[in-house]
């Protein structure tokens, strides 16, 4: 894989040559070429905010995925799972749990038993590492979503190892105006989303509310005996919104985001896949008939089931965002981001997927994973020296708790179950972060002409965090538990050179890490009682153009990454008080390296043609000890997929007699096999790879009226796909579970815009 860097390396610098005589070239020709080649604006500027202002996606040294909202519609993004299939290098790690479990892994840095995920969420510039945001009923009324891959270690909330994701609602404006849309399709698909815009005091005091309410049938059906008829992997939500723009003065802008989001459904429809032949000599004639329940499964296929335990998932949270943005002058300004939230979650879902209580987790009296969260960002934006020196600097604080009744959780495995009711764990905690930050980019092009479009950014971050966890078996031991606390410093340094009018270059060195925690089984006084954060640090080298190849406009992004990883946290076998038990373990060093794509073209007016590709590399370079390397030598490295690609054709052209604009779109998205296994021992070495394709058509502004008629299907061609696993294979439960992807949805769309 060195090689095929260093080819890729050579590959891009060729790239950055060969735009640069493109671009030589094309300021000769401008005046020949003007009348006969379609503009670039042919695709759109996209405005990003991966530094924390608004920028030129194409002048920005970082990684993005952008989405605007008509791109989440044509690419038919609704979920965490859609959004995954059309980003390069990520995916979703689901573990055969309900969904609101789901998390993201970006460049193989995913979920960390014990600790913040490697990717995080922000919404409305507010980080929420307890995965609220990307499930349904998030995409509604959005500005857009971007993607920003690789380490963050700087500029934003938390650290995070993956990468970030940013979800911006769509804010008040000077127009009265909205939409409402209604949805309808198989599977008893109903749903229905709408905004309004008010501008009470034109400039002065703006509202805007809007609200997303959809149901769904299941699509995997219990056959009983214990619930039959019961549908898994339906939808039952409702997710509103209400933002608010104050402008008391015409330097003070105050605007505050309300948000309430509520699910209740009947959980995942995991299907029982393989059964350790062990587990079943030693229960079949405690439980007759599970000699033959994994053959009764594949002979009814991936949707119809048979559990034991009444699985369900009930999620409730609202949350509070407030930003005042203070614009001293022209230069400088200062804002405030302050939040608050609650998060209720209330669950039940079956370990094993049989009729019988091998295995499953539940909230027994009260909500489980409550958490309520506390975030304040104070933040100086400013500019100097005639503009050439922009930067940013702040301070970050935020707090987690959880505790009382409310983490009281039930597990249910074998053989326990067969001689006392299901063990009820009382589990407390909180966490803590502080940070100071700052970052500055400065344009060497002001004030050294000879090196017009070279500019330098660096970003210095420092860290304290302090995290607390405890668990109380009811019925056993004293509590287990403790705290810990880490400060480490993160950084960022940027050279980028714009070439010309058609290209930018960018080298990024960058670190970020992902927070430490607790083993409370072992002793205080254990060097294993806590385990330091990971970090990883890498280097990217990337080339963004729009340009024109004769008459066609066409846009082109690459970039290549390394990525050191150290401090691995894995759970891995360990010796306690003379026994062995696994601990969460800083247990290895790793590598993380790769290239990604992405690219769009007009190729004739009205078709527009984007691609996507990303190729990941990933070993593990160093084993922490021998009890290490027995759970973790020949172990798969998770969540790289090694190949993934997405190609979207989207087509619009205006039909006669003012009908109307007719859009057609096709996206196809193809990732292979990768592994969520971190261990060696693992039954399931990796869940297959698959390849998806969406279609829709839409009549847009039929007869003038801001009417849009459209139709969508996923899932084309039904494919049967697995998303996650649950692999007890080797454990006394004995089983091995996958979750499976939607199959094939269609419908119809209605949606009327009113107002300016």
């Amino acid at each position: 894989m060195g090689r095929t860097l260093k080819l890729q390396l050579c590959a891009t610098a060729a790239a950055v040559a060969a735009l640069s005589a493109a671009s030589t070239a094309q300021a000769a020709d401008a005046n020949d070429t003007a009348a006969a080649t379609p503009s670039v604006s042919a695709l759109q500027e996209i405005v990003v905010t991966a530094r924390r202002r608004e920028e030129d996606l194409q002048k920005v040294p970082v990684s993005v995925t952008t989405y605007s909202q008509t791109q989440l519609a044509e690419k038919h993004i609704t979920d965490r799972d859609s959004l995954s299939d059309n980003t390069p290098s990520m995916i979703v790690i689901t573990g055969g749990y309900p969904q609101e479990f789901a998390v993201f892994a970006l460049r193989g840095q995913g979920p960390a038993f014990g600790s913040v995920p490697g990717v995080l969420s922000y919404f409305d510039d507010v980080t929420n590492p307890i995965g609220v945001d990307g499930r349904v009923g998030t995409y509604f009324d959005l500005a857009g979503v971007q993607v920003l891959a690789g380490p963050q270690g700087t500029l934003f909330g938390k650290n995070a190892t993956g990468g970030n994701i940013l979800f911006t609602p769509q804010a008040p404006t000077n127009s009265f105006g909205g939409y409402i849309q209604g949805e309808y399709g198989n599977y008893n698909d109903e749903r229905v989303e709408g905004a309004i815009n008010l501008p009470i005091i034109p400039d002065k005091v703006l509202v805007r509310v809007g609200a997303d309410i959809g149901q769904r049938d299941g699509t995997t059906t219990d056959i009983g005996p214990n619930f039959p008829g019961r549908k898994y992997d339906n939808l039952n939500y409702s997710s509103s919104r209400l933002s608010v723009t104050l402008r008391p003065t015409d330097n003070l802008e105050i605007d505050t985001v309300g948000r309430y989001y509520a699910s209740g459904t009947n959980g995942p429809g995991t299907v029982l896949t393989a059964i350790n032949p062990t587990v079943v000599s030693t229960y079949d004639s405690i439980f007759p008939g599970l000699d033959t329940i994994l053959a009764q499964q594949q002979a009814r296929g991936v949707r119809q089931v048979s559990y034991d335990l009444p699985e369900n998932s009930n999620t409730d949270y609202w949350q509070v965002i407030n930003h005042a943005t203070w614009k001293l002058n022209d230069n400088l300004q200062i804002k405030n981001i302050v939040s608050y939230s609650e998060f209720r979650f209330k669950y039940a879902y079956d370990y094993d997927a049989t009729p019988f209580p091998l295995g499953g987790q539940s909230s027994t009296h009260f909500p489980t994973v409550s958490a309520n969260a506390f975030t304040e960002e104070l933040q100086l934006q400013g500019s100097a020296l005639e503009k050439a020196l922009s930067y940013t600097a702040g301070f970050y604080y935020d707090r987690e708790t959880q505790g009382g009744m409310a983490g009281i959780e039930g597990y249910t495995t074998v053989p326990f179950i067969l001689a006392i009711p299901p063990l009820e764990v009382l589990e407390a905690g909180g966490d803590t972060s502080r940070a100071i930050y700052g970052q500055a980019t400065y344009d060497v092009g002001a004030s050294v002409p000879a090196l017009h479009g070279l500019s330098i950014t660096g970003g210095l971050r420092y860290t304290w965090e302090a995290s607390a966890s405890w668990a109380l078996l009811l019925i056993g031991p004293p509590a287990t538990g403790g705290s810990a606390s880490f400060a480490y410093p993160s950084y960022t340094f940027d050279v980028d050179y714009q070439i010309g009018t058609v290209a930018h270059a960018y080298v990024a060195v960058r670190d970020a890490y992902k927070s430490g925690g607790v083993n409370g089984q072992a002793p205080d006084d254990s060097p294993l009682h806590t385990f330091a954060p990971e970090k990883l640090a890498d280097v990217e080298v990337g080339v963004k153009s729009q340009f024109e190849l004769g008459t066609v406009p066409v846009r082109l992004n690459v970039d290549v990454y390394n990525g050191d990883y150290t401090n691995i946290q894995r759970t891995a076998p360990a010796f306690i008080n003379g026994l062995v038990g696994n601990l969460n373990q800083n247990a290895a060093a790793g590598v993380v390296r790769g290239v990604e794509f992405s690219g769009a073209i007009v190729p004739i007016e009205g078709l527009t043609l984007t691609a996507s590709y990303s190729h990941i590399y990933s070993a593990y370079t160093k084993l922490a000890n021998a009890e290490v390397a027995t759970v973790l030598q020949g172990a798969p490295f998770p969540y790289t997929p090694a190949n993934k690609y997405s190609l979207t054709a989207v087509y619009e052209r205006p039909l006669p007699d003012d009908i109307g604009t007719l859009s057609l779109s096709a996206n196809y998205t193809d990732q292979s096999s990768f592994s969520t296994a971190q261990l060696n021992n693992a039954f399931l070495k990796s869940l297959p790879g698959y390849g998806l394709l969406n279609l829709g058509a839409d009549l847009k502004n039929i007869k003038g009226t801001h009417v849009d008629l459209g139709v969508f299907v996923s899932n084309v061609t039904n494919k049967v796909y697995a998303t996650g696993d649950q692999d007890l294979y080797n454990t006394p439960v004995g089983t091995l579970t996958l979750t499976y992807g939607d199959p094939r949805l269609y419908g119809l769309r209605l949606r009327y815009r009113f107002g300016s």
